[in-house]
């Protein structure tokens, strides 16, 4: 369990004091044959656990995963090849949700908090799906507005409305090509904004483009993850946010 997890089901008596002090042991190393396993990583970092799943078997990523679930009510597995056999595995015991970069497998906690995610166009979707995903694992509501390119700007401007009435904590920016949708949004709102570069783009070193874009941007409020890092951006996102309220 995360703490924010932990401290509501205290507050409810669903949980004593010694109950969710084990929680705290120092007793929060596993192993899955011979994985490691960081039981306690949520209580510490209020995230929950997150499996890399690119070079992991399909074998290794149920182990792991199995492990997990048997003390969380929720883990992420990222950019894993196997997104569709995880589905198969897991859904008829757990609620799943998935996409090619990211499987969520556990029950959602209350989200606490908006944030924004803001897409520049249709090749940016796997990314900014992801971050919809992760943060709702991490317990902040998505607010979502997918191809909304500078090339229109009033699209974006509907999108940053509606983000300000919703009270939005953050905002989330994923674009490719020159990632300009990034410094202009992070212009015009009184926020933290997340720009995400997408390996989207033509040409010469055009997987590179939007993050040197971005990087180079003068928006004092705008930060910047690494490529197609949506994960990384959607939990910086949920906990400025839930830190927020």
């Amino acid at each position: 369990m995360t703490f924010d997890e932990i401290y509501d089901k205290i507050r409810s008596g669903e949980m004593t004091r010694d109950e969710a002090q084990k929680h705290f042991s120092l007793d929060w190393m596993e192993t899955a044959n011979r994985y490691i396993v960081d039981i306690n990583r949520g209580m510490r970092t209020n995230i929950p656990e997150i499996i890399y799943g690119e070079y992991k078997t399909l074998e290794q990523t149920l182990e792991v995963t199995r492990k997990v679930l048997e003390k969380h009510s929720r883990v992420i597995i990222s950019r894993s090849p196997f997104y569709k056999e995880i589905n198969e595995y897991f859904k008829d015991s757990y609620p799943v949700l998935w996409s090619v970069n990211a499987v969520i497998i556990g029950k959602l906690p209350e989200p606490k908090g908006n944030a924004l995610v803001i897409s520049a166009g249709a090749a940016d979707h796997p990314v900014a799906y992801e971050c919809e995903l992760v943060l709702k694992a991490v317990g902040v509501e998505p607010v979502v507005f997918e191809d909304r390119g500078i090339a229109h700007p009033t699209r974006v401007l509907e999108a940053i409305k509606e983000g300000i009435e919703k009270d939005v904590k953050a905002v989330i920016v994923v674009a490719g090509m020159e990632g300009a949708l990034a410094p202009f949004v992070a212009s015009l709102v009184p926020l933290p904004v997340i720009g995400v570069p997408t390996s989207v783009g033509y040409g010469f070193r055009a997987k590179e483009a939007a993050l040197t874009s971005m990087l180079a941007s003068c928006a004092p409020n705008l930060t910047v993850v690494n490529i197609d890092g949506g994960l990384r951006a959607a939990v910086v996102a949920a906990l400025i946010t839930k830190n927020s309220q």
